[in-house]
């Protein structure tokens, strides 16, 4: 059965590299759902989810040619799909950094609402950091507050950078932990790059 399930795919994305329009749609049909569930695991957005699975089929059918070539299709997709949607983080993040920094320069001040925003995610992540174990919260202090490196940090407290490292891991982890219930107050992703 998986066999024959293989045969029909080659035949369908050499169909869709010579331009097929028809086996555009199945491929579309067959696929986008798995797409939207890689996007929105990723994005955690419907509506960036759905605007994902447009660009990403629209990518596919601009290089068509090229399709006939692959043996996995699902994993080439997933590899498109979990690239396109890191970019465009990336993307958003950028130019949100980007719109603040105009905000600022035109303004002279922060918009009043972002800083409110900005001072309860304070608030909210040193009562969190207040949680974590000593060790833990000293060498996560140290490294985002002091901006020291693991090596500093290590050589300060007489621990080696392989301990240092393994604290600030279990410290994020439970940063992370602790923050995702309140992610929706705030720019979701943008607390990803702060973290």
């Amino acid at each position: 059965m998986a066999q024959n399930s293989n045969i029909d795919e080659k035949k369908l994305l050499l169909e869709l590299s010579q331009g097929s329009e028809l086996a555009f749609t199945n491929v579309y049909n067959q696929y986008k759902n798995n797409v939207y569930s890689t996007a929105f695991r990723i994005t955690k957005s419907k509506i960036l989810s759905e605007e994902a699975v447009q660009d990403i089929f629209l990518k596919i059918w601009q290089n068509r040619e090229t399709l006939s070539e692959i043996d996995h299709f699902e994993n080439y997709l997933y590899i498109i799909s979990r690239n396109h949607l890191f970019n465009s983080i990336k993307k958003i993040a950028r130019e949100a950094t980007l719109a603040s920094e105009i905000n600022l320069k035109e303004t002279g001040f922060i918009d009043t609402d972002t800083s409110i925003k900005d001072e309860q995610y304070n608030i909210i992540l040193n009562q969190i950091v207040e949680q974590l174990p000593p060790q833990q919260q000293k060498v996560y202090k140290m490294a985002k507050l002091e901006g020291l490196s693991h090596q500093k940090i290590g050589e300060s407290l007489g621990i080696s950078t392989e301990t240092v490292k393994k604290h600030m891991a279990q410290a994020l982890k439970f940063i992370r932990l602790k923050i995702s219930p309140y992610m929706n107050m705030f720019m979701t992703f943008l607390l990803f790059f702060k973290l």
